[in-house]
C-alpha cells in the first residue's frame, strides 16, 4: 500500500501546497514608507537612481517619490487583508464530485495492467463545533468496474488554517452498502469496511460559501459470490484508489 500512495499521493500533495503557500508569503509582505507629514505609503521599494530618493511602487501601480529628509521611517510587514472567517458553530456541507485512479482487484490476464479510472461523489452533513473540527455523516456513491457501492462513513473535517485560501483535511470510516447492484445478475456482489483521509484547498467565494479542490485516499474492500452447482465461491476484493474531486462547502 505504501509505494502506491507515495507514488500518487505524495506528489500531487507537493504540487497542490507548496505553490500555494509560497504565494500567500509573497502576497502578505509589503513595503511601508512612512513620512513625517503622518501619511502612511504601502507597495513595493523601486531602486532610486540617487541615495537622497525614496521610491515606491503601490499596487495599482502608481508610483511615488519622496525626499529622504521627508520620510521618517521605512519598513517590511505584514498586510492583513479584511476577511474574516466565516465559520464558528453550526451546520456545515462539504460536497464533491471527481474521479477515483487505481487497480482492479484483480487483472484478468498478463497482458492486462489492471488500472481503472471510475467515478465518485461524495457528501459530508455534519456540525462544526470549532475551525479545526467538524463530525458528521458522510455519503457517497463509487463506481469500480461494473460495481457500484454507497459508502455510508462517520466523517470529520477541519480547517487548518482561517484565511481566504486555506487548507483542510478530512477522514472517514464506515462502510459500503451494494443497494445499487442489479439483483438479477450471475455474481452477488457486496461491500465492506472503508477508510478514507482527505486534503484539500477552500477558496471562498461569499460569506460561507467556498469552491473545493481536494485529493484523498480510498480504501475499500468488497465481496463477490458465484454459485456453480452446489458450491458458492466467494472472492474478497481489496480496492485502493486516488480520489481526484472539486465541490462546494458551506
Amino acid at each position: 500500500m505504501m509505494p502506491f500512495i507515495r507514488s500518487f499521493f505524495l506528489p500531487v500533495f507537493l504540487f497542490l501546497f507548496i505553490p500555494a503557500s509560497l504565494l500567500a508569503q509573497k502576497k502578505g509582505w509589503k513595503d511601508v514608507v512612512y513620512l513625517k507629514n503622518g501619511s502612511i505609503i504601502r507597495g513595493q521599494l523601486q531602486e532610486s537612481p540617487s541615495p537622497t530618493l525614496v521610491r515606491i511602487e503601490t499596487a495599482g501601480q502608481n508610483l511615488f517619490v519622496f525626499k529622504q529628509e521627508d520620510v521618517e521611517r521605512v519598513a517590511r510587514e505584514f498586510a492583513k487583508t479584511d476577511f474574516k472567517y466565516p465559520y464558528t458553530r453550526g451546520y456545515q456541507n462539504i460536497t464533491d464530485v471527481g474521479i477515483s485512479v487505481g487497480y482492479k482487484s484483480r487483472a484478468n490476464d498478463f497482458s492486462d495492467p489492471g488500472r481503472s479510472v471510475d467515478v465518485t461523489l461524495q457528501t459530508f452533513n455534519g456540525y462544526q463545533f470549532m475551525p479545526a473540527l467538524a463530525v458528521g455523516l458522510t455519503t457517497a456513491i463509487d463506481t469500480y468496474g461494473s460495481l457500484t457501492l454507497l459508502p455510508v462513513a462517520l466523517g470529520i473535517r477541519g480547517d487548518i488554517t482561517k484565511t481566504k485560501v486555506r487548507p483542510y483535511y478530512g477522514l472517514d470510516a464506515g462502510y459500503a452498502l451494494d443497494w445499487l447492484s442489479n439483483p438479477h445478475a450471475a455474481v452477488n456482489q457486496d461491500g465492506g469496511f472503508l477508510w478514507s483521509p482527505t486534503l484539500g484547498l477552500k477558496f471562498n467565494s461569499q460569506k460561507t460559501h467556498a469552491f473545493i479542490l481536494n485529493l484523498g485516499y480510498r480504501n475499500q474492500k468488497a465481496t463477490a459470490e458465484t454459485r456453480s452447482g452446489n458450491m458458492t465461491i466467494t472472492q474478497h476484493n481489496h480496492y485502493q484508489r486516488i480520489l481526484f474531486r472539486a465541490g462546494i462547502s458551506f
